[in-house]
């Protein structure tokens, strides 16, 4: 004998108004996050007297009200009753959680930028993210994972910091013998 009230949703419907009520609050964190764009590009200082057409607040105002109006499209689709539907896990195995401990060595390692760029440079840094951001996605060889790190750090510091003369750091304070 159920001991439920008459009119109470079941198992089944409520967790189908959750997942609803969840895409709407994330849609509606979206419309946000574009509004918030397009107020901070409004901020943006140009320099006086500039010869380029297309200023620096042109993409920030185009990324801003393309996020604005999909995320309003969306918005109002949901509230017309249309979601999505849930994934059937063709590729992912929906019987296992989150691997939190995976997505920490993630995080981690983006976290890590933050003290290794300054005392180690970009491409050592990147090296870093790279091979903990690989390891705990499940590379099997450490080494190669390095590797391929460092190449990628190298190689955006030449395109990036020598190339196209951005702000990038090739050597940190305990790596300033390198010379680079």
């Amino acid at each position: 004998m159920s001991t439920a009230p008459a009119g109470a949703p079941t198992g089944a419907s409520a967790a189908a108004r959750s997942a609803r009520i969840e895409a709407m609050v994330f849609v509606g964190l979206l419309v946000v996050l574009a509004i918030a764009v397009l107020i901070s590009t409004t901020t943006i200082r140009e320099p006086p007297g500039s010869t380029n057409t297309l200023g620096a607040r042109v993409v920030p105002y185009a990324v801003g009200g393309l996020l604005l109006l999909s995320s309003l499209v969306v918005l109002v689709g949901q509230l017309r009753g249309r979601f999505g539907h849930a994934e059937e896990g063709e590729d992912i195995d929906l019987e296992h959680g989150t691997s939190w401990g995976s997505t920490g060595i993630v995080v981690l390692s983006f976290l890590s930028l933050m003290l290794t760029i300054p005392h180690l440079g970009w491409p050592l840094g990147v090296a870093i993210l790279f091979t903990g951001a690989s390891l705990a996605l499940g590379a099997k060889r450490w080494w190669l994972a390095a590797a391929i790190g460092l190449a990628l750090g190298v190689v955006t510091q030449l395109v990036f910091g020598t190339l196209l003369g951005l702000s990038l750091p090739a050597t940190g304070t305990l790596t300033s013998w390198i010379g680079l």
